[in-house]
């Protein structure tokens, strides 16, 4: 039974504003089209995951930076707003807020562009100012929108602390990661391009994805989730493998998508849920997440996670 004291969840990562711009089509190189409208909504991978839990009834502190800037005061806000906790949310005077330039479709797909700003600037220095909160937390989630180095440096004391490790490879690394450093990982999440960049084997199919997953799940030790969009998942836990389809929706926005699924994963791994069951509930909260559009707003609760669930009778 988990301890009364690791009832917090850390999340280290970015926290950006995203530009969003809704169009039929994405234009070609040198073509100039119309968009339809344009919004300035919450996201960055980090506070997105960081919202999706709260929202689901998690306990969540936020470790990051945002520039001293009215972005940056707007994205803070925003996070309290979500009963994530802010406290080692620092302002940095040297650099902008992190921005995210989306482009988004009638189809649903999108196209981004991320600016780090501040993101770029967190360091081990943050960690560690953080480290104490590292006895009182069951995970540290992180991603690949702030400094890798930083990143790694996390795992690693979060490991020391006895805290289990979540990380969302995304966006794709530029080149293989270090074994070290993917020894440190309970919880590995990516998507086929991902998976793909880490194992050095493209992921065709879903019997290529079970196979990479298997692949990957040796490299680590810990547990792999490989998203693949429309297709499900596929789980490999050292035991076992398997595909979880994916749920049947009419598609707004994959915005955010993948950063629902991951808070519905770790939100449920805390709740006591098998693997098995916690990705059933993580895809419920990505299909739910791309039903609406933007990033934050699209964030399901727990409530409406249960109710899609029921819907579909699945308990």
């Amino acid at each position: 039974m988990q301890s009364d004291m690791k009832k917090k969840i850390v999340v280290l990562g970015s926290i950006n504003m995203d530009l969003v711009v809704r169009t039929d089509r994405a234009p070609e190189g040198g073509e100039t089209l119309t968009g339809s409208s344009f919004q300035t909504i919450p996201g960055g991978k980090g506070a997105n995951q960081a919202v999706a839990i709260a929202r689901q009834g998690g306990e969540v502190v936020m470790v990051g930076r945002v520039g001293n800037d009215a972005f940056g005061n707007e994205l803070v806000a925003k996070l309290k707003e979500n009963k994530v906790n802010v406290d080692q949310v620092k302002y940095d005077d040297t650099c902008s807020t992190g921005v995210a330039m989306i482009v988004v479709e009638k189809t649903g797909q999108n196209r981004i562009i991320v600016v780090a700003g501040a993101n770029g600037r967190v360091i081990n220095t943050d960690v560690d100012e953080a480290r104490t909160l590292f006895s009182q937390s069951e995970f540290l989630v992180v991603q690949l929108e702030t400094p890798l180095s930083t990143v790694a440096y996390a795992l690693n004391a979060a490991k020391a602390e006895h805290v289990r490790t979540v990380f969302n490879a995304a966006p794709a690394p530029s080149k293989p990661l270090d074994d070290a450093m993917l020894k440190q990982i309970d919880y590995l999440l990516v998507n086929e391009t991902e998976a793909e960049t880490i194992a050095g084997k493209a992921v065709e199919n879903i019997e290529s994805a079970l196979e990479v997953a298997q692949n990957l799940q040796r490299k680590t030790k810990g547990n792999i989730v490989l998203t693949l969009g429309e297709k499900g998942s596929v789980v490999a836990d050292g035991t076992s493998v398997w595909h979880t389809p994916a749920f049947k929706i009419e598609v707004v926005d994959t915005t955010a998508a993948g950063d629902a699924f991951t808070g519905g994963l770790v939100n449920s791994l805390q709740k006591g849920m098998s693997l098995k069951d916690a990705v059933i509930h993580a895809s419920a909260a990505g299909a739910l997440a791309a039903c609406k559009f933007g990033a934050q707003p699209s964030l399901p609760t727990g409530d409406e996670i249960k109710e899609f669930l029921a819907s579909r009778n699945i308990c």
